[in-house]
């Protein structure tokens, strides 16, 4: 079985909360590509995300749509926490080996630049070139796994960017009120104020990955393709003790955690620690 769009549209839906749909084709050399492009959006006023698959290497190109000059430029201007958030996401694909290449207004830029942020975007290309994967040994689910995790890595960096109204909004009026709730509407709506959307989700997997970071488990090689991506993301210092100015930063403040490490570190306030977590568990195994 081959990598399938469809399924692929669905992680990447899933990890952003940005509804995809998915298509394949093949270039002129033979080569493979998945597409990715938001749902119920004019295609030439959004983007496609597009992940060709090579031998032993991918590359995803972002492509903004002909008529797409407004959300450049909205994405030109995103704020500081985006901002940060974007260059996050590419340092840790680069940092895992992948090659960034960055145009601005048709221009080859370093991400790393702050300059790139003080003209108006009119146009934007990112390609994300991953060599030397295990892909195209025969492996299908394997190969999957790979195309769903550098496209996930994509789409985190450039939702960053995206003009997506803060989830929640509605409710940051009602701040005031947070300490009279129940614990769990508490949690709620503090998690809804601090996390925008799902960006600082996408962002904190991009960067981190999907294993535990307590007991290393990654669900999808225990459980198979059916539980591939299913982490749960932990704030290190609970959104109730930082302030309503705080700008989470998803490389230090957020972490993947499996169910039961996640319940189990929230079973004491303050949460335990990776650390204390991880001694637990070689404390059980002895």
């Amino acid at each position: 079985m081959s990598p399938d769009p469809r399924s692929l549209a669905e992680r990447v839906s899933a990890e952003t909360g940005l509804e995809f749909t998915g298509t394949e084709g093949r270039d002129g050399d033979g080569s493979r590509w998945l597409e990715l492009q938001p749902a119920d959006h004019p295609a030439g006023q959004t983007f496609t995300l597009r992940t060709v698959v090579g031998w032993r290497r991918l590359d995803v190109h972002f492509r903004p749509g002909n008529f797409a000059g407004d959300l450049m430029e909205a994405m030109g201007s995103a704020d500081e926490t985006g901002r940060g958030t974007f260059l996050a996401v590419l340092r840790a694909c680069r940092d895992a080996g992948a090659e960034i290449i960055l145009t601005v207004n048709g221009a080859a830029r370093d991400p790393d630049d702050q300059s790139i942020w003080a003209a108006s975007w009119r146009s934007l290309g990112l390609v994300l070139r991953k060599g030397m994967l295990a892909i195209n040994n025969g492996d299908a689910e394997a190969d999957m796994r790979q195309i769903e995790l550098w496209t996930s890595r994509a789409a985190a960096a450039v939702f960053a960017l995206l003009p997506v109204e803060v989830e929640g909004s509605d409710m940051e009026e009602d701040a005031p009120d947070v300490v009279g709730l129940p614990e769990g509407a508490r949690t709620r709506v503090e998690v809804n104020r601090y996390e925008r959307d799902r960006r600082n989700r996408a962002a904190a997997l991009a960067i981190h990955g999907y294993a535990c970071k307590a007991c290393d488990l990654d669900m999808g090689d225990r459980y198979g393709a059916a539980a591939a991506g299913l982490i749960e993301v932990h704030h290190v210092t609970p959104v109730s003790e930082v302030g309503p100015g705080y700008v989470i930063k998803p490389l230090d403040d957020l972490i993947p955690l499996c169910p039961n490490c996640h319940s189990v570190t929230h079973r004491r306030s303050p949460p335990y620690s990776v650390a204390e977590l991880r001694a637990m568990l070689n404390g059980a195994s002895l």
